[in-house]
């Protein structure tokens, strides 16, 4: 009966932990979203273009020339997405002067690579956006909107890369590893512990402690640039307490913009006028405050 009863527990011990492998690898090797628009379908020229990223991932994406450039915006997509994602954000800053440049992360869209680290490795494909954009466009302020995945990718890179003058996350986490918890949460409600183990599983296959990847760790050193924090007060996926952590951890200049009743990265589609005077008023002050610096 005993051995029947340690064989039962086991077998159970050892599906339960292939299930949490499957899923961290699942997670960590997503499917590729297929393209939905380009440029052209929202009236902006573009160039299809390619560059390497700080590790040697070759990246894809597309560059918008400004008719009369004020800047540069880098626009970062989020989890599960693809360079599609932030055009809608890059028409409107291209209506006011900015060249504008989407690329696909890593294992994303039509770039290269076959592991996401869900915004740890995704800062150097930041970072090299900009030196891509630097070269194509030098002399220009630069500034980055990242969402989700992408706001937090963002933060990491602006805290290394003074050249970007500064930087607007909407629904970035604070930390990952509270927000992988919070993903399994919203998912499973009060089974998501079984899934905690994802996150010691996940990081054998990443080689990072999803601990470390951590943008209220370096938020703060982004000032004197300034920060703007963009979060639905519904969000489920990435709830709110990571936008007020990330706000109290930045220094000042910082703006914390809060999208009443939306929900995860929906306020540019529930209240879009808001959204976009918000974000649109912010880079321009920030590149005038560049311009000044200078």
């Amino acid at each position: 009966m005993w051995l029947t009863l340690l064989v039962g527990v086991g077998l159970t011990l050892g599906v339960w932990l292939l299930g949490n492998y499957l899923a961290a690898r699942a997670s960590l090797r997503p499917p590729r979203t297929p393209f939905f628009m380009t440029p052209r379908d929202l009236g902006l020229p573009y160039q299809t273009v390619a560059f390497p990223s700080r590790d040697g991932v070759r990246l894809q994406g597309w560059w918008m020339p400004a008719p009369k450039p004020i800047g540069i915006a880098i626009l970062c997509h989020g989890y599960l997405m693809n360079r599609c994602e932030p055009l809608p954000v890059a028409r409107e800053l291209w209506r006011v002067g900015f060249h504008c440049l989407v690329f696909d992360f890593r294992a994303m869209g039509k770039s290269e690579g076959g592991l996401c680290t869900i915004g740890d490795k995704e800062r150097l494909d930041v970072l090299s956006a900009v030196d891509f954009a630097t070269r194509v466009a030098p002399g220009l302020p630069v500034v980055v909107y990242g969402a989700s995945m992408g706001g937090a990718a963002a933060l990491l890179a602006a805290a290394e890369d003074p050249r970007i003058c500064a930087v607007a996350a909407d629904s970035a986490y604070a930390r990952l590893d509270e927000a992988v918890k919070d993903w399994w949460r919203s998912a499973l409600g009060k089974a998501s512990p079984l899934l905690h183990p994802t996150l010691w599983l996940g990081s054998l296959i990443t080689r990072q402690s999803p601990r470390k990847v951590a943008p209220e760790a370096v938020i703060g050193q982004i000032a004197p640039r300034p920060v703007l924090l963009m979060h639905g007060t519904r969000d489920q996926l990435i709830p709110p307490y990571h936008a007020e952590r990330l706000y109290q951890a930045a220094r000042e200049p910082k703006q914390l913009w809060w999208a009443e009743g939306c929900e995860h990265v929906q306020a540019r589609y529930e209240c879009p006028d808001e959204f976009y005077a918000v974000l649109v008023r912010f880079m321009l002050q920030a590149v005038n405050h560049a311009e000044v610096g200078e």
